[in-house]
């Protein structure tokens, strides 16, 4: 399935590659840039015409009118900003995530890698829910507003969502997720973490598969990824990876000793200790019994867990233990697991009522 493409809208102060930097977005099919701008006014302008999801701020020199830049921007319409600086100074680097920008990098280039962690940097705003930021309103009369200021919070440290979905799965879990995932809309309103026991080297072919089958956004997890809702994590088997604060992804080597990997216990657990009662647990088809300790973590948090059903699963191992152990709200058959998890997003919690 064909996703929409990410549109990304350039203001440039002052940089010498402002072409160069469109070819490196663009290398990716999913991103697209709708406009270029050389001041904040018309910045602001484009924004309400073009409908970008993404404003990249670029900087040939280090200086305060750059912050105002992000101030007026973030005052008159709030939109996800990476500021993307040609110069080694990061004097102004914490004045731009004052004033509402969310990331603030320096160009590495245009190698593979560079290309490769800007495309990734792209997606993972993207996904971030921003707030005006009243206060800018004094660099921009036209936008003069007799509102009285509103406090300012990092929205990307105060997510709303109604949990995060934390799955566990090992034999025949692929083709359980591709039905799952399916059934899921694009828009799905929560993050999705997934410890699949795979085989080193075939994440990356997984991942794409998923990604083909779905609207939502499946891409391989890695360090320091931040959780955005609509996306889906697929674990790496090479190391783990849990969740920490702030919602990013850490990754913890794995031990030779280890006989499951991705250790779906692992994840679980972090999800069941950083979030509590929002966390959400689904065990699926799979040999053996990991990922029960950490529903089990998850149960005793307050959060909701889910169990696919022995009829629909093609090993009935992981939950089995899971279930036997009463720690279990709801089993289910496949097919109904989207439908449950959209009611549950639905009402706002992991409260929702089960069909």
């Amino acid at each position: 399935m064909t996703r929409p493409k990410i549109r990304v809208l350039i203001v440039d102060h002052g940089s010498v590659s402002r072409n160069d930097l469109i070819r490196q977005l663009e290398i990716d099919k999913n991103i697209v840039v709708v406009g270029q701008a050389v001041h904040r006014e018309q910045a602001a302008s484009l924004v309400q015409k073009m409908t970008p999801q993404l404003l990249l701020l670029t900087l040939g020199a280090p200086g305060p009118e750059n912050v105002e830049t992000v101030e007026t921007i973030m005052a008159t319409c709030a939109i996800p900003i990476m500021v993307m600086r040609y110069y080694s100074d990061a004097q102004w680097d914490a004045e731009f995530i004052t004033r509402g920008a969310l990331a603030v990098v320096s160009n590495q280039g245009d190698s593979l890698s560079a290309t490769k962690a800007l495309h990734r940097q792209v997606e993972m705003l993207v996904g971030v829910k921003v707030i005006r930021h009243i206060q800018g309103l004094r660099h921009n009369p036209e936008f003069q507003s007799d509102s009285p200021q509103m406090p300012v919070f990092d929205e990307v440290y105060q997510r709303k969502w109604p949990y995060v979905l934390a799955i566990a799965c090992s034999t025949g879990g692929p083709q359980a997720l591709s039905k799952l995932l399916q059934a899921l809309p694009a828009d799905f309103p929560c993050p999705i973490i997934i410890a699949q026991h795979i085989a080193d080297g075939f994440a990356k072919s997984m991942v794409e598969w998923l990604d083909s089958v779905t609207g939502l956004n499946v891409q391989l997890a890695q360090e320091n990824d931040v959780l955005c809702a609509g996306h889906v994590y697929i674990l790496p088997p090479e190391h783990h990876l849990v969740v920490k604060k702030y919602h990013r992804l850490v990754a913890i080597p794995r031990k030779t000793s280890d006989v499951y990997h991705p250790s779906c216990n692992l994840l679980l657990e972090s999800v069941a200790e950083v979030y509590g009662d929002k966390a959400v647990g689904l065990i699926m088809t799979g040999m053996g019994s990991d990922g029960c300790h950490g529903i089990e973590a998850i149960y005793k948090k307050g959060g909701k867990t889910l169990a696919q059903d022995e009829v629909t699963s093609v090993v009935f191992g992981m939950n089995k233990f899971a279930i036997d152990k009463n720690i279990v709200h709801k089993i289910l058959p496949l097919e109904k697991l989207a439908a449950t998890l959209l009611s549950m997003a639905r009402l706002g919690s992991s409260e929702g009522k089960q069909p």
